[in-house]
Order: C-alpha cells, then sequence, then structure tokens
C-alpha cells in the first residue's frame, strides 16, 4: 500500500475529543463504568482518507472484535507501522499520543479509555515505585486472552445496561494489575499477599457490607475498612471466604431480600431498592440466578 500524506487536523479541546473520534463511527454505544474507565463498543466504516486523532488524556485499549482489517497507524508523527487485524487483535494508544491512521474495511471496536492516574496509583500502592517512570506500550496487533477476556466482561455489562460498581471495580483493579505486569515499559511486579484478611478485619468488613446492603458498595470503601489497598483487599477476602467480594455481597443481599420477601409488607421494587439492586429487572435476573425462582414466585410458595 502506498504511503499517503496525512491529513492534519487542528488540535481540539481536551474534552471534546473522545466526542471527535466518536462521529468517525456509525454506531457507538458508550457508558462511563467510573471517573477513570469509559468502555465503548463502535463500527466504523472504511476511512475514506488518512485520519488524525489528537492525543487525548486517556490510555486507549482497542480489542478488534469483527471482520478483517489492514491498518496503516503512526503515533506522534514517527515510523508508520502496518499490520493486517483480525478479531482477538489490540492496538494500544497511549495517554497524549496523537494518531493517524488508515483502515479500508468497517470494523467493530471495543475500547476500554483508563486514565494514566488509576495506572500510577496502582503502582504506588502496591509496589512503591515511581509512576513517572511507567509507560504503556503503544502495542499494535496483539493477542492477550486474559486482556480479552476483561474486554469482553465490560462489554456484558454495557450491553445489559446493569452499573454493579463492585464488579466493575474488581474488573479495573484486575485489568490495571495485569497492565502494570505485561504492558508497561517499565515491568511492574506487583507485590503478593496470602492467609486471608485477619478475622477482626473481615468481621468488621462483613459488619459493613451487612450495614449498607441497600448501598452501592465500592470496592474502595471495603478495602478501607480492612485498611489494604484495593488491589490486595479482592485477593485476601477470597481467600478468607472462598468467594469474590462481589459474589459475597450478592448473596448477602439475596438472602436479605428473602427475608424482606418472606414478609410480604413490601412491594417487589421496594424490595429491589432495600437490598441495593440498581433496578428491579437487575434484582430478578439476579434473584432466579441464585434462587431458579423470580422473586415474585418465591414470595407465593412461601
Amino acid at each position: 500500500m502506498m504511503n499517503q500524506p496525512f491529513a492534519k487536523k487542528a488540535p481540539l479541546p481536551e474534552e471534546k475529543q473522545i466526542a471527535d473520534e466518536e462521529s468517525l463511527s456509525s454506531d457507538n454505544h458508550n457508558r462511563f463504568t467510573g471517573n477513570q474507565i469509559q468502555v465503548q463498543n463502535k463500527i466504523f466504516p472504511p476511512a475514506p482518507d488518512r485520519v488524525v486523532t489528537p492525543g487525548i488524556a486517556q490510555h486507549r485499549i482497542s480489542l478488534h472484535v469483527a471482520n478483517q482489517d489492514y491498518l496503516e497507524r503512526r503515533l506522534d508523527g514517527e515510523k508508520l507501522r502496518c499490520s493486517p487485524m483480525s478479531p482477538g487483535l489490540f492496538n494500544f494508544i497511549p495517554a497524549h499520543r496523537e494518531v493517524e491512521a488508515l483502515w479500508q474495511a468497517e470494523v467493530e471496536l471495543l475500547s476500554i479509555y483508563l486514565s494514566p492516574t488509576i495506572l500510577e496509583r496502582t503502582a504506588i500502592e502496591n509496589c512503591a515505585r515511581d509512576p513517572r517512570n511507567i509507560e504503556l506500550i503503544d502495542h499494535l496487533a496483539i493477542r492477550d486472552p486474559l486482556l480479552e477476556q476483561l474486554a469482553y466482561a465490560f462489554k456484558t455489562e454495557l450491553e445489559n445496561k446493569i452499573s454493579d460498581r463492585l464488579y466493575l471495580e474488581s474488573l479495573q483493579t484486575i485489568l490495571c494489575a495485569h497492565l502494570l505486569r505485561h504492558h508497561c515499559s517499565a515491568t511492574v511486579v506487583t507485590t503478593e499477599v496470602s492467609g486471608g484478611l485477619p478475622s477482626s478485619k473481615l468481621r468488621q468488613v462483613v459488619d459493613y457490607i451487612q450495614e449498607n446492603l441497600e448501598r452501592d458498595i465500592s470496592l474502595a470503601q471495603l478495602a478501607n475498612v480492612a485498611h489494604v489497598s484495593s488491589h490486595h483487599f479482592g485477593k485476601l477476602f477470597k481467600q478468607s471466604m472462598g468467594i469474590t467480594p462481589h459474589q459475597y455481597v450478592l448473596k448477602c443481599r439475596i438472602e436479605q431480600a428473602k427475608k424482606l420477601l418472606a414478609t410480604k409488607r413490601l412491594t417487589l421494587a421496594e424490595v429491589s431498592l432495600a437490598t441495593g439492586f440498581c433496578h428491579q429487572s437487575h434484582f430478578t435476573n439476579v434473584f432466579r440466578r441464585y434462587t431458579t425462582l423470580t422473586p415474585r414466585q418465591y414470595r407465593n410458595q412461601l
């Protein structure tokens, strides 16, 4: 393929940069999963010419979801890199890097936008390493089975339109640890922990969960109760309880819902709110997954 001059585009204000990129897509679904991660699933038509996208404040990690393609990519005016693209391949664009690209076919991309701040914080909490020495590698056309699994887990949440904060934060923690270990210029080995939480800390965490089932419990809140980092908390909790914090909270919510359903004083919608589910359909789906019955069926058989 012949190289052509890249058409230049005027820099955009930072808050408009992602929106400008979205305008290139024919199909766009996006939802913020937190202050520091955004997930987007988009379909891009063939580019009529080379496209220039100004650098943005987030790292962009894009999974090629559908269709074969051939991508030409240049970052910050550096050497042009080219590669066939197919489902399962990733493309990494570090934060603040201008992208010049040309692709030939309609493609579907599942992209994770990640603030560098969260990588820096994870490194500081778990490695005591200077975050200024940590840079995301600008990969092109690589495979990573675990990263692909995480991307599709985010996609499932996106499609279901369910915002389970604790689950999303758990995915975010795993994602950051994986990137630090395998996709940064300076390999960061996070410290390993074992033995579970001390019994006194575990009791405090369990009590906090039971007392706040109606609230949107976060991983950071639970880690703060245990006085450990979010990254370490998930591992220590699972070592102690045999299940993840997210699984335990759901289990507690279902048990509390059973008690409330038995009283028959609250409507199903009220039970849903009282047990911390974001809406009634989410409550119904989770309850059925745990009991094989819908909440109404469960109440009627009592």
